[in-house]
């Protein structure tokens, strides 16, 4: 059975929860505890597989609350259904007392939270800390797809300028032709272009040839 709740706070809630709870009880408690908040909320209660599905592809929350043990299925079956329809939405286990070992079981699978059912003073602190770090995963995902799609621009860039940038050169003197339609030397050209300066040297042939035609090596037919 499902029950969806708007509290009274406000006719158009803009923080949506849904909880997996089968205790009509447990969950009022809930409610109360969070009316007193001053939040803009609306809250929809499911017990059942299907209709967490339902709700998750139909009606997307924007925090999720579980019990660890429903009549159906157990928080960690709730966990991979939110985390396969709706993304990394904030969950939170509001339960009874849970050991150690599986307390740290359910951080390690993605819990964003604990708060245990005879403590819930402690939600709406935890409510809040949830939003804050979803609102720093959205913001770090935009930043990383804005910085994908500079990557990909600038790659696109660097591959048009390779495959349409040719300069025209002087097959015989080197020089180069600018946008003026006047040759310039290569050096000349980097230079106030690109603002590149070159240093000479002489490559190992070249430096033969010179001391060659200096008369410091003997020819090469020799």
């Amino acid at each position: 059975m499902s029950v969806t709740t708007p509290l009274e706070k406000s006719p158009k809630p803009n923080l949506h929860i849904l909880m997996v709870e089968d205790s009509p009880e447990d969950f009022e408690l809930v409610l109360d505890e969070l009316s007193k908040s001053g939040l803009n909320l609306s809250f929809k209660r499911v017990e059942t597989e299907a209709e967490l599905i339902g709700e998750l592809q139909w009606h997307p929350p924007d925090l999720v609350f579980s019990d660890h043990s429903c009549a159906a299925f157990d928080s960690f079956a709730v966990l991979d259904r939110v985390r396969t329809y709706a993304g990394d939405v904030p969950f939170i286990l509001v339960t009874g007392a849970l050991g150690e070992g599986l307390l740290v079981k359910a951080l390690d699978h993605g819990v964003e939270d604990w708060v245990s059912k005879d403590r819930l003073r402690e939600l709406l602190p935890a409510v809040l800390r949830a939003l804050r770090l979803s609102d720093e995963r959205h913001r770090m995902r935009l930043l990383e797809l804005e910085r994908d799609r500079l990557r990909a621009e600038l790659a696109g860039l660097r591959s048009k300028q390779r495959l349409e940038f040719f300069l025209p050169i002087c097959a015989s003197c080197k020089k180069i032709r600018d946008e003026n339609n006047e040759w310039q030397s290569l050096e000349d050209f980097f230079l106030s272009h690109h603002g590149i300066r070159f240093t000479h040297g002489l490559c190992l042939d070249c430096l033969k040839d010179c001391y060659r035609n200096m008369g410091m090596l003997p020819p090469l037919d020799e």
